[in-house]
């Protein structure tokens, strides 16, 4: 309701605002002056513990704050919402390369186990049959540019976003979790692919875990792909929190600059998804922002 009502302020005052990507003040004070009354309209019910919950994760531009901060807080939320009966998905197969014995290791049996490493290898296999080595080509310029030196590192760093909790199983891309708890998703890493399919498979919410230090000029976090659920972007990067301010709904810096310890940045995670999941909007769903939009098929790129 007030999504629709911003929108359409927004087109009406065009030629005072033409710039995309751009929170207006005006629609801010929309939303700060009618919150109370919207959020009680768009709320079907309350949601205060995690357990009815489905929500995928992605992370991206990762840096040394993401492994440090970023990836651990969400893995404090993904535990919370499988201990709590919830569904929690993380994928991108060619990011856990060079971990995938560790993540493997949490499978819930050995069929489940056996299954995920051979989904690595096959993406492995079918880019050195194109003569690419995902090993030589990852980490890409802008991780290296943030800190991070190796694959290795980086994925050690990814895969804290998954929690603690036993991997139940391997989805396809899209495929619908056959019960509770955690799954991986053997899904690309591309941000306007990964969502869509995770809403495919049951998400009510979706998470982008972002870095950022790498990637210099960016002030607004796209909120395109966000087209079924709300796209909550989060970063543990101060240079990226004060860029973004206007579009980062979650920031967990706070435990690196020493303010918070990672289980209180993470119970205000927890706190704020089911805030989310109860009708309040992200910072994306009040941004008038055109971006051009992938489908995924079976493989974008090899």
């Amino acid at each position: 309701m007030l999504l629709r009502r911003v929108r359409s302020r927004l087109r009406s005052d065009a030629s005072r605002f033409p710039v995309h990507g751009v929170i207006l003040p005006e629609a801010r004070e929309m939303i700060s002056t009618e919150e109370n009354q919207d959020r009680v309209l768009s709320r079907c019910q309350e949601i205060e513990q995690p357990a009815k919950l489905t929500i995928g994760v992605k992370c991206g531009s990762s840096d040394p704050t993401s492994g440090l901060a970023g990836n651990p807080a969400i893995g404090y939320l993904f535990d919370r919402v499988v201990d709590a009966g919830g569904v929690a998905m993380f994928g991108e197969t060619t990011e856990v390369i060079g971990a995938e014995h560790l993540v493997a290791k949490r499978a819930i049996n050995d069929d489940v186990a056996r299954e995920l490493l051979a989904r690595v290898r096959f993406i492995e296999d079918r880019a050195l049959a194109t003569g690419e080595d995902i090993r030589t080509v990852n980490p890409v310029p802008a991780n290296i540019a943030a800190g991070i030196s190796t694959l290795e590192e980086k994925s050690l760093g990814a895969m804290h976003k998954s929690g603690h909790r036993p991997i139940q199983g391997v989805l396809n891309y899209a495929e619908i979790p056959s019960g509770r708890g955690l799954y991986f998703c053997d899904n690309w890493m591309s941000r306007n692919s990964i969502f869509v399919g995770y809403a495919a498979s049951g998400a009510q919410l979706t998470l982008f875990q972002y870095g950022g230090g790498g990637v210099p000029g960016v002030s607004v976090l796209d909120p395109s792909t966000a087209v079924v659920a709300p796209l909550m972007w989060c970063s543990a990067n101060p240079i990226t929190r004060d860029r973004t301010k206007g579009s980062l709904d979650y920031y967990s810096g706070t435990v690196i600059e020493g303010t918070e310890t990672p289980e209180q940045a993470g119970e205000r995670l927890v706190r704020q998804v089911c805030d989310i999941a109860s009708g309040t909007l992200t910072r994306g769903e009040t941004v008038s922002f055109a971006e051009p939009f992938e489908v995924y098929t079976i493989d974008p790129v090899f």
